[in-house]
């Protein structure tokens, strides 16, 4: 099979949904696929950057999560809040990320641990902050996550102009290419006097400030900040980057297809859902998307070799 892993996984998809839900493709459903698939894109977008440069961010769903409640208790529905909060999404965002990057460059140790402990830390600051739902997203928030404009959601408009920055900046940019020598051999790419530190911060505060956006929509979505939000969404960032054919070990990605695949597991979400298969057998299908997703990561790369 040639092209990225997403590819296969979308026509089997639409297959199905053909033959077994005909009502998959009205505007509306479609319109929901694509808020649903919001939040993940975005998370997607960040964890691709990370993982061009050979590195992990398992601490993205509970930013986003930190971002959801502080945020939800700033704007607690007002209006003229809704400034402040997109400021404080940015700058926790953003302020987050390069201190797991400044970390990740200090203490070299395998990034899947670092941010495995980050993302008890923010858990644990989150849960210190409420154990309860807190606050309301402004009207502003909530049309973003839910509205519509020109008959498209404005939360995939955002993701869509995201996408475009991003994939301008890793293919099109001495940083990309920069990131991509970084992934693929980090050592030579020290030598070929490329500053590796401040590319992995980069690709950090990259992921950080995509997680904040995340948490931004995702309180729309939910129309209050719950402490749990985020809780495994870190796990679906790295199934869609894997999906869109992006290399775990580093080296190459692509941030169209990372957001392609996080729309196509919008997808999968979406048609369990209509098919009123149980959420804990969904849990048992996503399991095994993982499994298989990871195993193609390790075997495509053998197989071009």
């Amino acid at each position: 099979m040639s092209g990225p892993p997403i590819i296969w996984v979308a026509v089997v998809l639409l297959a199905l949904a053909v033959a077994l839900l005909p009502g998959f493709f009205s505007p509306d459903n479609l319109a929901n696929v694509a808020r649903q698939s919001a939040v993940l894109a975005l998370l997607a977008i960040g964890q691709t950057f990370v993982v061009v440069a050979g590195l992990m961010d398992l601490s993205v769903g509970m930013l986003a999560t930190l971002v959801l409640v502080l945020t939800a208790d700033l704007m607690d529905g007002r209006a003229e809040a809704t400034l402040a909060a997109v400021g404080l999404t940015v700058a926790l965002g953003a302020g987050i990320g390069a201190l797991t990057g400044l970390l990740n460059n200090a203490l070299r140790i395998n990034s899947l641990i670092l941010t495995l402990g980050m993302l008890t830390i923010l858990q644990g600051v989150t849960f210190i902050y409420t154990d309860q739902s807190v606050g309301a997203p402004s009207p502003a928030i909530t049309w973003l996550a839910n509205g519509e404009v020109l008959g498209l959601p404005p939360s995939f408009l955002l993701v869509l102009i995201a996408t475009g920055l991003a994939h301008v900046a890793l293919h099109h940019t001495r940083f990309g290419v920069h990131l991509a020598a970084v992934g693929g051999a980090v050592q030579s790419a020290r030598q070929a006097g490329i500053a590796v530190d401040r590319v992995v911060l980069a690709a950090f505060v990259i992921s950080g400030l995509s997680a904040g956006l995340a948490g931004l929509l995702l309180l729309g979505r939910l129309g209050t900040g719950y402490p749990n939000a985020g809780v495994g969404l870190e796990l679906d960032a790295i199934v869609a980057v894997v999906l869109g054919g992006t290399a775990l070990a580093g080296g190459r990605g692509s941030v169209v297809a990372s957001v392609a695949a996080a729309v196509v597991l919008g997808m999968v979400s979406n048609m369990l859902n209509l098919l009123e298969v149980s959420s804990f057998l969904q849990m048992v299908i996503k399991g095994g998307v993982v499994i298989v997703v990871i195993l193609i990561g390790q075997i495509r790369p053998e197989a071009a070799r």
